[in-house]
């Protein structure tokens, strides 16, 4: 029996929710995916491409054909994701067959497991990976002549153009006035491209030749019907991993051992809201345990030390914009998009207002002393048939539950006992990042309580500002 045939009944034996995808070698056209959803016994094929060609200007000489699987790698782990649904009843089981110009090296257990756990961890779904000899040529990057860039201390940052990375960016760039920037960014969705090269122009206006912004873009072209189409998996839990996977090589090939990501430590850590919402939300895209991961998916790959680090770990979201307000800057923060899920109706504002991600940033403005113009659909609409009022009623009453946990005591051992009694999970980023991030356990959790003393002061100055909105059509 060969691998594919055993993986197939193994998937229709073992769990109704199994999923096989098999790629033909990622190239910059003509590659696809086959992919097999054995719980319906359906199968269709989608056209795959990713667009590396930026990937030219870079300080390595030569392309490593590790860092070109590592691409490789997190284009068949985003379409994977997108391709299989989920609905967090049942497990996922996904199974990868993916031709890898290193298939010894990633075949070798210790890189399976660790590839394994992170995207149980940030996923929740089982992950099967057959990494099979790839005999196609090189992709065109990898066989162009080096457009070099001058190796000037180049520090490499993720860049979604949201308010974070906006924030964290500006705060950077006057922090450290000799560094340049490399910002990397992804993804599938054209409009998202266009909004990550307006918001860096708008930088580069202010800071200007400091800032370089390299896209590697992956395309999809489904052949299926609409109603296969709408099967895609919403969630899309592996983002932040795919993301970070593609930074990291954008890093490597600046001559960089380090990848940023700029999160404030709220939503990186987004630990959650209460007991009856857990599946509200709970991405872990930047958490600290995820970055700590992928740097070790990438180190046991490269034998070489390489880190994923968020400076902004310990900061809010409105520590994060202060920069902005006290130089004059606020109008930048009205550049960027937060909402989670984008309106497209022409007659209704962009955001919505309402999703969490659009909270955290109507309060940190707010907090920060910034005057939030943003046109939101729930300040837009005159009444409303649904309730919009879900995500605030949860990250209140958290925020409730934070400040009662902080107020048990004046001693920061008796409030950490308080807060990882609720949130365990604090325990356990501690334990496994306090070395990474330089920190002695009790320093680190020192950090952590200060992070949330002050993001509930935040909230008890905008709160009743922010519920206004929620309650005008009462």
């Amino acid at each position: 029996m060969n691998y594919r045939t055993s993986i197939k009944r193994k998937a229709q034996d073992s769990d109704r929710k199994s999923f096989t995808l098999d790629f033909s070698p990622i190239s910059n056209n003509k590659g696809f995916v086959r992919f097999i959803d054995h719980s319906e016994d359906q199968e269709r094929t989608i056209g795959i491409k990713v667009v590396d060609q930026e990937f030219k200007y870079r300080v390595q000489v030569e392309f490593p054909t590790i860092i070109a699987d590592i691409i490789d790698l997190a284009v068949a782990i985003q379409a994977s994701d997108r391709l299989a649904p989920q609905n967090f009843e049942k497990k996922r089981h996904i199974n990868v067959i993916l031709p890898v110009r290193h298939p010894e090296l990633m075949s070798a257990e210790p890189f399976q497991n660790k590839l394994k756990e992170l995207l149980y961890w940030a996923t929740g779904s089982h992950w099967v990976f057959d990494f099979q000899k790839r005999k196609d040529i090189e992709r065109t990057v990898e066989q162009q002549l080096l457009f070099a860039t001058e190796p000037r201390g180049y520090e490499v940052a993720l860049w979604s153009g949201g308010l974070d990375s906006l924030a964290g960016l500006y705060t950077r760039l006057k922090m450290y006035p000799e560094k340049r920037f490399a910002l990397f960014g992804t993804g599938s969705n054209p409009n998202v491209h266009v909004l990550q090269e307006k918001v860096a122009n708008e930088v580069n206006f202010i800071f200007p030749g400091r800032c370089d912004l390299f896209r590697v873009p992956v395309r999809f072209e489904d052949s299926g019907s609409q109603q296969e189409k709408k099967k895609k998996n919403k969630f899309s839990r592996a983002r932040g991993v795919v993301f970070t996977l593609l930074g990291a090589a954008c890093a490597y090939l600046m001559g960089q051992k380090i990848l940023y990501v700029y999160e404030n430590g709220i939503g990186a850590i987004n630990l959650f809201y209460r007991k009856s919402a857990l599946g509200l939300d709970h991405t872990r895209s930047v958490h600290p345990r995820t970055l700590l991961m992928v740097g070790e998916v990438i180190s046991e790959l490269l034998g070489e030390n390489f880190q994923v680090k968020n400076p902004f770990l310990f900061w809010t979201k409105a520590q994060m914009c202060q920069a902005l307000a006290e130089d004059g800057r606020s109008d930048l923060a009205l550049v960027t998009i937060s909402c989670d899920s984008k309106h497209r109706k022409s007659e209704q504002p962009t955001q919505c207002g309402y999703c969490s991600s659009c909270l955290l940033r109507r309060q940190a403005l707010t907090a920060a002393n910034i005057e939030d113009k943003t046109p939101y659909i729930v300040l837009h609409e005159q009444h409303s048939e649904k309730d919009r009022s879900e995500y605030f009623l949860n990250m209140r009453k958290q925020v409730h539950i934070f400040a009662h946990l902080l107020s048990v005591s004046g001693e920061t051992n008796d409030q950490w006992e308080a807060l990882t009694r609720r949130y365990s999970d604090l325990e356990d980023i501690v334990d496994q990042t306090a070395i990474a991030e330089n920190l002695s356990p009790s320093d680190m959790q020192g950090r952590l309580i200060q992070l949330y003393q002050s993001y509930v002061a935040e909230w008890k100055a905008v709160e009743s500002r922010i519920a206004q909105s929620f309650w005008k059509n009462a």
